[in-house]
Parts: structure tokens; sequence; C-alpha cells
């Protein structure tokens, strides 16, 4: 699919704010496509996107999670985890996001349904982006935390992006086991060789599904389109959540705390045993970003989010898990636009 095949299909925008930035960086081009408000105040980037090289197998038959984790390569997904935009004197906080290969987004309405938005709102797709085929895109969405109103942008105004630090991957692959409303502390040995004291504050299911159903009875998302044609997104969505989420299943999502300032990256166990599972549809691609309402936990230091995506009953109370892996931040640095 291309952009150049959206401009000729007529459709009533919604509250969006339009920037149409494109950055080059290391001779790749990223695009700034621009804001959307409704329950959530979100930023919408496009990013290149390469199929993450699978490594050559020694044996022949299918590989465990476990094997194809520690073999993998980190993807570059370049605006996922920056913490901060600045449009002129507005700053805007990231509260977390998601993103994934537009590859199976020919028929995710609520994709193409943001495009057409951003493009009766006037955005135009620059020449280099309109016969770029949507095999090799990423669509990346912010969330901005505290914030439901577009706030004012001219195309002169100043970009600042603060980006949080490259992150540096090192196994760990400590059992634990999680409980759903309880606490606990924990320690392992870092690269360095030195203890890392760890505490969980809370861990919580995550009911996807509620979330989406919310999303997609908001009055004013409701109102933009017909209802036959909301039936279709909905059904769209619901089959693709289905792939790796169930209805009546939930996620996990962990608050943490960690007195190195690593990222904590938790797995369950039934997952790393587990062999691939092939999926249709976008959600394969879906990766889900946490951040806590607060700054510190109870422990005084930086309370941070993750989430396991295994789908479990909503009345688990125990699973088993693993500290897979971490990622250790360097520093944070700042991108003038």
């Amino acid at each position: 699919m291309q952009f150049s095949w959206l401009e000729e299909i007529p459709n009533e925008w919604r509250h969006v704010l339009v920037i149409g930035r494109t950055i080059i960086r290391d001779s790749q081009k990223y695009h700034i496509v621009g804001m959307s408000s409704g329950d959530k105040l979100q930023l919408h980037i496009l990013e290149p996107f390469c199929e993450p090289e699978v490594p050559p197998r020694r044996k022949k038959g299918p590989c465990r999670q476990r094997k194809l984790l520690r073999e993998q390569e980190e993807s570059d997904i370049c605006y996922l985890h920056c913490s901060e935009f600045q449009l002129g004197d507005t700053k805007l906080k990231i509260q977390g996001g998601c993103g994934g290969s537009l590859k199976y987004s020919e028929q995710d309405y609520r994709t193409i349904h943001l495009f057409l938005d951003m493009m009766r709102a006037g955005w135009v797709v620059p020449d280099w982006l309109k016969e770029e085929d949507w095999n090799n895109l990423q669509l990346i969405t912010l969330t901005v935390a505290n914030r439901k109103r577009l706030p004012k942008y001219s195309p002169d105004m100043p970009i600042i992006v603060k980006h949080s630090p490259d992150h540096t991957r090192h196994l760990v692959e400590k059992k634990i086991t999680l409980t759903v409303g309880k606490s606990r502390s924990f320690s392992f040995i870092d690269h360095e060789g030195s203890e890392v004291r760890c505490h969980i504050n809370r861990v919580s299911l995550i009911d996807v599904w509620e979330d989406t159903k919310r999303d997609l009875s908001d009055p004013w998302y409701i109102k933009k389109v017909t209802p036959e044609r909301l039936q279709e997104i909905r059904e769209h969505c619901y089959k693709a959540l289905e792939q790796s989420c169930p209805e009546g299943m939930c996620y996990i999502g962990i608050e943490y705390e960690c007195d190195r300032d690593y990222q904590l990256q938790f797995y369950s166990r039934e997952y790393l045993d587990s062999y691939p599972e092939s999926h249709s549809g976008s959600a394969a691609l879906l990766m889900m970003h946490l951040k806590p309402d607060q700054e510190a936990g109870t422990h005084g230091l930086p309370l941070k989010g993750t989430v396991i995506q295994t789908a479990v009953s909503p009345d688990t109370v125990n699973i088993p898990a693993e500290l897979f892996l971490y990622y250790e931040k360097k520093d944070e640095w700042e991108e003038h636009l």
C-alpha cells in the first residue's frame, strides 16, 4: 500500500493538529505527522521499518521463545522511548507509547482514518513518502501525560525532542513469582558484578479489551463514522486483539523501583518455554509501554512500569515469571528540529 492511494478518498476530519515535519538522521528519514485529541492527546510519527533478521539455526525445527529472545537484536525505533516533545514554549511530557509496522494496516481502519483525518486537516504527504510501501514503515503513537487539548503550533515553530538514552541489553534470566496485588523485593547481579536491589510495588491485571471497547464507544469518535463503518472497525479491532489476548483475558502490569537506573523486562515462564505462533494482522507487532502516574515509589526511588504481554485469566493470582533482561541507560540527549 502507498500513501498516494489515500489522497482521493473523501472523509470528515476530527480534532487533529498537522505538524508534517520530516527529519533526516544518519541517511534515514522520519516524519512527524501530527497530533490527535480525544480521550487522550497523542503524537504520531512515521519511521523506517525493517523486518528483524532471523539468526541462522544450527538445528532444524522450531526454537522456543527463550532462545529467540536470547539471539534477538534490538529493533531501531527512534522515538518510542522519548520522554518529552517541546513545541515552541509548550512542553509535552510523554506518558507512554506503542508502535508497529504498517505492513498489516491495509485493513486497519483506525490507522487509515487517522491518516485521512490528517489529510483533510491539511497534511501534505511529502513526495519521498507518497510512493513508499507500507511494508517499509512503522507508526509510532506517543501518549502525552496530563493533557487532552491540542497545543498551538505553526510551521516555523522550533521543536525539541528529549530522547531517552540508548539502551544496552543485558540478560539476567532470574526466576521470580509475581503475585497480583502484592509487593515484594528481590536482587540480582548486574553485568559489573554488583548487587542490584529491586522493589515491585504493584502487580495488576490490564483488561485491554475494556480499554479498546471504551475507546470505540467514545461519543466523540462514534459521531465521526457511520454505524456500518463503526461496526466494521470494531470487528477488525476485536479480531486482531483476539490473536494475542482473547476476550476475558488480561495482560500483566508491573510497577517497580530499582536502585540502579535500569529498565527491567519481565516475561512469563509460560511464554519463554513456548514456541512462536504465526499471527495475521497488526496485533502481532503491537508493543505496549507503561508509565506509572507517580514519579517515585514507596522506597523513594524512581517508579517505572512494564507490561508482560502474555494473556492470563482475570482470576490469576500467581504468575511464574522471569526477570529476563534489563537495559542499561545512558545520558539523555536533545534533538533540535
